[in-house]
């Protein structure tokens, strides 16, 4: 039977959710009986991390995936090879036609609005999007940004009036329509709970590379991102491992040794000596490296080093992370 973690929801340190004037945890407690009832009932194995619910994964077992590999294939006396997509087409950086239609459901709850507009922008391979109008829908509080520097700033300045402005809904004192209201939310309100469906493909190669992955990733969105993530890691390690494999924040710092190898047209004297490891000189020409050395890692760690980000160009001007 699925529980919410609420703790995970209503702890969140820059959530302040209107708990005590909205039924929220009445919702909730509708929304448990209703996935208890619709997905776990049918055998779906729901599971929670952080703010995000994955609902339905469409490859159980990885079987479905492993029928559309076998049959591209051609291996009809072995179409249940669950490994076979993971091992032959994806390590051959081939078709991901098998998991192209694949997708998992994912809940959102607790998750502020400018989390939903990077994530809706995704429309490629996104197969659902269900988010409650709000003509009819009341925010359910309001998310701190997590790249604020004064985060009790934005507390004052928005929880009070984003309040009042529900109070006077709740109370009939209003006078203007919902769909007007919304204008006057601040940009950080947090939505009623939505659901987008996303394409497996598309997560690895779209959402959780470009969100997650590739430097610059925003504070609020990468941390939403990092609960899908790890909701598909709890559906199925193997598969997911190895898709992050091939396409995680690692593939960046290849890319820019390769290029930087490429364009600069560095020896391995050189990226030794960047890396701090003491090149001795010989006679010849010769020169002599450590031993047992990972070239890899040297690689890496000197010309596949990524620039700093915006962000953490501001945390350093900040004085260091902050906890979000």
């Amino acid at each position: 039977m699925f529980r919410f973690d609420r703790e995970a929801i209503f702890g969140h340190p820059r959530l302040r959710l209107f708990d005590d004037i909205l039924p929220l945890h009445a919702y909730l407690d509708d929304l448990e009986r209703h996935i208890n009832e619709i997905f776990v009932a049918q055998g779906e194995r729901v599971v929670q991390r952080g703010r995000v619910v994955a609902l339905r994964s469409t490859d159980r077992g990885r079987l479905v995936s492993a029928f559309k590999a076998g049959l591209y294939l051609g291996k009809y006396h072995d179409l249940g090879n669950r490994t076979r997509f993971l091992k032959r087409m994806v390590a051959a950086e081939h078709s991901y036609e098998p998991i192209r239609g694949e997708t998992v459901l994912f809940l959102f709850v607790g998750v502020g609005k400018p989390v939903y507009d990077h994530l809706v922008t995704y429309s490629v391979g996104r197969v659902t999007r269900i988010a409650a109008g709000q003509r009819a829908n009341l925010p359910w509080g309001y998310e701190v940004p997590a790249e604020a520097r004064d985060p009790e700033r934005y507390v004052r300045e928005n929880v009070p009036r984003l309040r009042q402005l529900l109070l006077e809904v709740l109370e009939g004192k209003s006078g203007e329509p919902m769909q007007a209201l919304r204008s006057a939310y601040p940009v950080g309100y947090v939505m009623p709970p939505f659901l987008l469906e996303f394409g497996e493909e598309a997560l690895i190669k779209n959402v959780f590379r470009q969100r997650l992955f590739e430097p610059g990733a925003q504070g609020a969105t990468a941390e939403v991102v990092r609960d899908m993530l790890d909701c598909v890691f709890a559906l199925d390690r193997e598969k997911w491992e190895v898709l992050v494999d091939y396409h995680g924040p690692h593939v960046q710092r290849w890319r820019r040794a390769m290029r930087r190898l490429r364009d600069e047209e560095l020896t391995a004297e050189e990226v030794f000596r960047r890396y701090g490891f003491p090149v001795e000189e010989e006679e010849e020409g010769w020169v002599r490296i450590p031993k047992g050395v990972s070239l890899y890692e040297v690689l890496l760690e000197t010309v596949g080093k990524l620039p700093p980000t915006f962000w953490e160009k501001q945390e350093r001007e900040d004085g260091g992370s902050k906890d979000t």
